[in-house]
């Protein structure tokens, strides 16, 4: 706008989408490791819209409406991300859990309000390790903490939690309807990053044991005529408020006392329909304990093989090689040269 001595001329601003185009004004890269629903809270903050109402945005209703898009990406949503963000599309496709080899491990999302004051106020919606969240520069939630056969950090050796320490409430940051980072309880305001305990040794043994056969099944993935090992794993059921439920429906203070028991070799698991399944169980925890001498011996094994050679050298023998080199290469040098001068 410019003022001159009679008049006011008014000058029309370039239109905005004209300036950015399709694309959303702030993008945030997804860091390694992360869960869809997490970086899209992530990124429905940096454009300045609260994560309960950036679903209107992308056509999803609901209040955990990020939790299923984690497990169904609809097409016309993942193109609507690629082209909104300018990100490449094996980058946002890789953070879902669709096409997933450990589904039948993933924890259950089940429908509840989460709030504490209610009676659904402690169902299982996501776990988390407060350490890792609070090293966080912006905290994100990874996607192996989906898996129910994780209780523990593997990076810090606490347990993990799937509740708010202050209010005991679910959590949800899909209902989060202020600009607040996700380490905040949607009901309470409280911070989740209160540290846990540690993890017992000989549980955080059988779940490393556990974790290490399904990075081989996934190595695997879709041979013709493998039985699959999480199809297995989640088909035993436990006991668990008089009824029997697989391990992807239960909470985590359950699970975690569930494998200490396993580990101590004190839990019977009850039968369902695969007797496999339960056998399966069975003969990981009793080969949790020799896990970890088995990977020290085969350390040592390489290590006997490789040693001999290193010790057969010395560094005179090494040093008397050096020098015979440098002599042939220097005399080869002196011929070429000899060679390559024209006659007198």
């Amino acid at each position: 706008m410019t003022q001159a001595t009679s008049e006011i001329t008014v000058t029309p601003a370039r239109d905005y989408g004209n300036e950015v185009g399709q694309g959303w004004p702030g993008v945030v890269a997804p860091a390694p490791g992360e869960l869809l629903s997490s970086w899209l809270h992530r990124l429905a903050l940096a454009n300045g819209v609260p994560p309960q109402y950036f679903g209107q945005v992308l056509g999803v209703v609901g209040g955990d409406w990020s939790a299923k898009l984690d497990r169904d990406l609809p097409g016309q949503i993942f193109k609507l991300l690629v082209e909104r963000t300018r990100l490449p599309a094996e980058d946002i496709d890789g953070l879902a859990l669709h096409r997933d080899p450990l589904a039948r491990l993933r924890l259950r999302q089940i429908t509840g309000s989460g709030d504490a004051r209610t009676s659904t106020a402690r169902v299982n919606r996501l776990q988390y390790c407060p350490a890792c969240l609070k090293e966080d520069r912006a905290p994100f939630f990874r996607r192996g903490w989906s898996l129910a056969t994780r209780v523990s950090c593997f990076r810090h050796g606490c347990r993990l939690r799937d509740h708010c320490p202050a209010c005991g409430g679910g959590i949800a940051p899909a209902r989060q309807n202020r600009l607040l980072p996700q380490n905040f309880c949607v009901w309470c305001d409280a911070d989740l990053r209160k540290p846990t305990l540690p993890a017992e040794y000989d549980a955080q043994r059988f779940e490393r044991l556990i974790d290490d056969l399904l990075r081989v099944h996934v190595a695997g993935h879709g041979r013709h005529g493998k039985t699959s090992l999480p199809a297995m794993l989640g088909a035993a059921c436990f006991a668990f408020k008089g009824e029997t439920t697989s391990i992807s429906r239960l909470p985590h203070r359950v699970r975690y006392v569930l494998f200490r028991q396993l580990a101590d070799g004190m839990t019977h698991l009850q039968k369902r329909s695969v007797h496999p399944a339960i056998d399966l169980w069975t003969r990981i925890a009793l080969a949790a304990p020799k896990h970890s001498d088995l990977v020290a011996s085969l350390s040592a094994e390489i290590t006997s093989r490789i040693t001999p050679r290193a010790k057969a050298r010395s560094r005179h023998s090494d040093l008397a090689g050096l020098q015979l080199a440098i002599i042939r290469l220097h005399s080869n040098r002196r011929t070429s040269l000899a060679t390559a001068m024209p006659a007198n």
